[in-house]
């Protein structure tokens, strides 16, 4: 391998991280995914010079749309694109699980210089066990592997203790919720390679969507926008924007709806909002996010997968969320109370 070339990429490296509108191969370095980025590109550095990597394997997680996957593409195209013959290989772990007989005992799988394994969370018992298997090789042959996930490794209940403390082993790193002025650096980002020019105001207002702590729903209005923007003489203002997305059959006030929901809530529970809607598993953070889905779906109508969306989670967390807090409440005078008085609030 070109030891040379790859030391004069880290250097490049460094200067782009230094830049305000920073970005390495292509994906945009924000404040919430600058150390993600530090450990992807240590990584692509030990692939490239052979070096012993310094955590092995190294997990990503974080909420849907933050970046963890985009992030471990970035690294994939990359060492894919050196010119040292490093060889690369990228599993879904939802594949996987569905097609169980394609063995994670692949000789190809242990060999290559770097393995992605994406969406660990959606592996099976069964696979999980492979999964352990081809882990360890890779590990005692000193092969990288990158790893995504929803959620941090003790918090993925599904997967058994035999795969969860391997994946802690290594560098753990969460991919924070996005807030919102990484939000709108997305959003402008995207806005101009699809052509569509929108106002100041338009573009506070797509950022401060609530989604979850991702940018993938506000992502999918930009979409709809596409569609029309050559229509107008103009950049599309924040009326415009509404109109437009009205008239597609996409709701405008729901998004905001749920972000009052989750601002009282938070209060109400002594909690931030990032904490709400982050991964936090602690019971006095799950509570008040399992209020949050309860109320807004009472209060906006959305349906499961929409307030899933907004809230970063499946649309099954949200029915459980829901059934849950509707059982509480029968027994628990205190909680309805609380509820009561957000309801009264928010009503």
């Amino acid at each position: 391998m070109n030891t040379a070339l790859s030391e004069a990429r880290s250097t490049q490296d460094e200067a782009l991280l230094s830049t305000r509108a920073a970005r390495w191969n292509g994906f945009l370095v924000l404040p919430e995914n600058r150390v993600a980025v530090r450990a992807v590109r240590s990584v692509c550095r030990s692939v490239l010079t052979g070096k012993r990597p310094g955590a092995n394997p190294l997990v990503l997680h974080g909420p849907p749309g933050t970046g963890k996957s985009r992030l471990s593409a970035s690294l994939v195209q990359r060492l894919s694109a050196s010119p040292d013959g490093v060889t690369v290989r990228v599993v879904s772990a939802g594949d996987v699980a569905r097609a169980p007989d394609e063995s994670l005992a692949d000789t190809e799988l242990s060999a290559c210089d770097l393995l992605a394994l994406e969406d660990i969370q959606h592996l099976t018992e069964r696979t999980a066990d492979a999964a352990c298997d081809l882990i360890d090789r890779r590990t005692t042959h000193r092969r990288v592997t990158v790893v995504t996930a929803s959620a941090g490794p003790s918090q993925l209940a599904n997967l058994p203790h035999r795969l969860t403390s391997r994946l802690a082993s290594g560098l753990v790193i969460q991919l924070e919720p996005l807030a919102v002025p990484s939000r709108r650096a997305i959003l402008a980002e995207v806005a101009t390679v699809k052509g569509i020019r929108l106002t100041d105001d338009a573009l506070d207002w797509l950022s401060e969507q609530v989604t979850g702590g991702g940018v993938r729903a506000t992502l999918g209005l930009l979409q709809n926008l596409a569609q029309v923007a050559s229509a107008f003489p103009g950049p599309l203002t924040r009326a415009d924007v509404q109109q437009t997305l009205t008239e597609s059959g996409q709701p405008t006030s729901a998004p905001n709806d749920i972000s009052r929901i989750v601002e009282r809530v938070a209060v109400a529970f002594g909690v931030s909002e990032k904490e709400l809607l982050g991964p936090s598993r602690l019971r006095g953070v799950l509570q008040s996010r399992q209020v949050a889905m309860y109320l807004a779906r009472e209060l906006t109508g959305l349906s499961l997968p929409r307030l899933g969306a907004a809230f970063g989670r499946d649309h099954t967390t949200v029915l459980h969320a829901c059934r849950k807090v509707g059982a509480e409440v029968t027994n628990d005078t205190e909680l309805a109370q609380r509820i009561r008085d957000l309801r009264s609030v928010l009503a």
